[in-house]
């Protein structure tokens, strides 16, 4: 008896089926990172920056909540969804420094229920406990938005791809998204009509790689977006040869114009070279 409840407490969220099982799923983008897969192929170094470098005020919440995602976080599933972001994420988690972190800061915690002001001023962060080493979290306008996250029997629609960091979501969601890189319109009005988008980012051999699976509605349709990819490449290769420029493995340029398609009956699916010189721009801020 003892046994089966410490294995409940301590156990679950641990597939991204069973993360994005407490998820209100539906429209919206769905996305899963392996945080402790991308610490331990110094992706997360990479992209986040060492801790020698974090800023003031993120090394004082460490100190006051004794969490820090670079050593304590595993696995996320978020879900974006009405503007509004529902969180299940599953680590190590000191719940009393995390509370008392609340108290101290104007937000209110209840039966292990916590919601505190968010960085935006009208947004919520509220999140609660759902295992010990599972929580559940949301940003949003309600402060109680995180009761929406608990167990359900919905099921991915996918099987989830093998990389450590992926997207599922439709053409339409894609083409509501804000703040996507320059230089990426042609293909995000191409993919804006598919019924399903995945992408997924992983290593492959000495770079990362960006990939895309797409399920249209039927083969034709299919046809047609890869064409529109195909075509959309081609003419950013030659805008940049009649600017007389080459691309540039370290900013979107080099990416785009090394993009590969293929089709397979109603799917098409796509790759993207992703060099470290552009990670690290990006994380810099400097692209």
């Amino acid at each position: 008896m003892i046994a089966g409840v410490y294995l409940y407490k301590n156990t679950g969220g641990n597939t991204p089926e069973e993360l994005a099982s407490y998820l209100p799923l539906g429209d919206g983008a769905l996305v899963y990172l392996d945080v402790d897969a991308m610490r331990r192929s110094g992706l997360l170094d990479l992209i986040a920056g060492k801790k020698a470098t974090a800023e003031v005020e993120y090394r004082s919440f460490v100190d006051e909540t004794r969490f820090d995602y670079r050593d304590d976080l595993d696995t996320v599933a978020a879900l974006f969804k009405e503007g509004q972001v529902f969180m299940t994420l599953r680590g190590r988690f000191n719940w009393r420094s995390l509370m008392g972190y609340v108290s101290n800061h104007g937000g209110l915690c209840q039966n292990g229920f916590c919601t505190i002001a968010g960085s935006q001023p009208d947004r919520r962060v509220s999140f609660y406990p759902i295992k010990s080493n599972l929580m559940a979290m949301a940003v949003s306008r309600d402060g109680w938005a995180a009761y929406q996250v608990s167990r359900r029997s919905a099921r991915l629609p996918i099987v989830p791809p093998r990389q450590p960091a992926w997207a599922l979501l439709t053409g339409s969601a894609l083409q509501n998204m804000n703040g996507l890189p320059s230089g990426t319109k042609s293909f995000v009005t191409a993919l804006s009509n598919a019924n399903q988008l995945v992408f997924a980012v992983g290593e492959k051999d000495d770079h990362l790689e960006l990939s895309v699976n797409v399920k249209c509605q039927n083969p034709d349709q299919a046809s047609v977006l890869f064409s529109q990819l195909e075509a959309a490449t081609d003419t950013l290769r030659q805008w940049l040869a009649r600017e007389h420029q080459e691309p540039n493995a370290n900013d979107m340029s080099g990416i785009l114009t090394a993009g590969a398609f293929r089709r397979d009956d109603r799917q098409v699916l796509g790759s993207w070279p992703v060099r470290r010189g552009f990670i690290e721009a990006m994380a810099s801020g400097s692209n």
